[in-house]
């Protein structure tokens, strides 16, 4: 075979080979740059979607919160009145008859005389 035979000079390509060295570094520099800096819009991406989810989250629990909180109060209500009631039934109370179209205390009925029947 046969040497081919370079149309540019031995000079000319000395000084391009230098020039390819420096480009190929450079090259690889700016490659793993753009590595590095996609790392780091990966974790920038991640970190946005962290935090748009937990704004999701709490946007939602407030929401959520709203929602029930009437639910609730109307529920404490039920529970107040029916506590109220019960204290009210545990209390001594007088019991009343209907006498006559009147509400008279039991104690007061006992004491009025009464008809004897034999």
């Amino acid at each position: 075979m046969t040497n081919p035979i370079s149309v540019v000079q031995p000079e000319v390509r000395k000084e391009n080979k230098m020039t390819i060295n420096s480009f190929l570094k450079q090259s690889y520099t700016e490659a793993k740059k753009q590595v590095e800096n996609g790392v780091s819009l990966i974790q920038e991406g991640v970190f946005f979607f962290k935090e748009e989810f937990s704004t999701f989250y709490h946007e939602t629990g407030l929401c959520l919160n709203r929602m029930a909180l009437p639910v609730n109060n109307f529920l404490k209500d039920i529970a107040q009145i029916e506590a109220e009631l019960l204290q009210e039934i545990s209390k001594e109370s007088p019991h009343y008859l209907l006498m006559n179209g009147e509400m008279v205390p039991v104690e007061k009925v006992l004491t009025m005389p009464m008809e004897e029947n034999h």
